[in-house]
């Protein structure tokens, strides 16, 4: 098992120095996110200096970046943000290719304008569905000319709320540059808190040939609610996820949800 984590959990570092802390956890992996290197996470420019920045932390510290970091709100409606997202996500996908990282992360969006991390009542509408489509019409473009790969996380806040959404999306959409990123912890509802890793299991077999990055973050589900907790703090079967996950994937698991004072927690309880 390959245990990687956000990069963001060591924002307070300079980029080097996070990735050496990350290695000396027995960790090789991360998700990058630009906001590393004292940018936004969708930069609106990324300069060459940068780039070699980045690339001498990974060949110094022997951590891999895995996936970056490009998510925004794919349903946005503003026509303004829509071109300067259309500009900056260009703008990580290039880099992608030049670090020679093969995924970038994206959302499904929401047609909650103020966060797209959180619902809103018209996000399983055609309009919704359309919306999504037409942004990723535009993305697969860019990310087929540079040979990245997006990858999506179902996510209940999102228009792909579940399996069978992933699945529509990657048969309506048709594109080897278009994958899955799988997280338990997002998968999973209230009500399925009587048997969470039977909801898991089902949703890695619907799943499993084409999640491209694999995430693991902890809950606390109940029949009323979840409640994101640290790594190992929760009550997701997260051993169990892990060994149905690999049965099928042997890519970087992502660790997420938890602080820098959470990690040697998390890694004692996953091995």
């Amino acid at each position: 098992m390959k245990l990687g984590i956000f990069s963001k959990v060591y924002l307070e570092y300079e980029m080097e120095i996070a990735l050496h802390k990350i290695k000396a956890h027995g960790m090789s992996a991360v998700q990058f996110n630009f906001a590393n290197v004292g940018l936004a996470s969708l930069p609106i420019e990324i300069s060459q200096n940068i780039i070699d920045q980045i690339k001498e932390a990974t060949i110094n510290s022997g951590v891999n970046i895995a996936v970056i970091s490009g998510t925004f709100n794919t349903l946005e409606l503003n026509e303004e943000k829509i071109v300067d997202n259309q500009l900056c996500f260009e703008n990580v996908v290039k880099a992608a290719a030049a670090l020679a990282v093969p995924y970038v992360s994206i959302s499904t969006g929401s047609l909650n304008q103020e966060d797209f991390w959180s619902p809103h009542p018209d996000n399983h509408t055609d309009r919704a569905w359309s919306l999504l489509q037409h942004s990723l019409a535009w993305m697969l473009e860019i990310a087929e000319a540079n040979q990245v790969t997006l990858v999506f996380e179902p996510e209940q806040a999102n228009v792909v709320s579940t399996a069978e959404d992933a699945l529509r999306l990657l048969r309506e959409m048709d594109s080897p540059h278009l994958k899955v990123l799988y997280d338990a912890g997002n998968l999973v509802t209230p009500q399925d808190h009587k048997d969470l890793i039977g909801k898991i299991t089902k949703t890695l077999t619907a799943l499993k040939d084409y999640i491209a990055i694999a995430h693991c973050k902890d809950a606390f589900v109940t029949e009323e609610k979840i409640i994101f907790q640290p790594v190992g703090k929760g009550n997701l079967p997260l051993k169990q996820y892990l060994n149905e996950l690999c049965k099928n994937y042997d890519g970087p698991i992502i660790m997420h949800g938890l602080d820098e004072a959470d990690v040697t927690y998390a890694i004692n309880y996953l091995n």
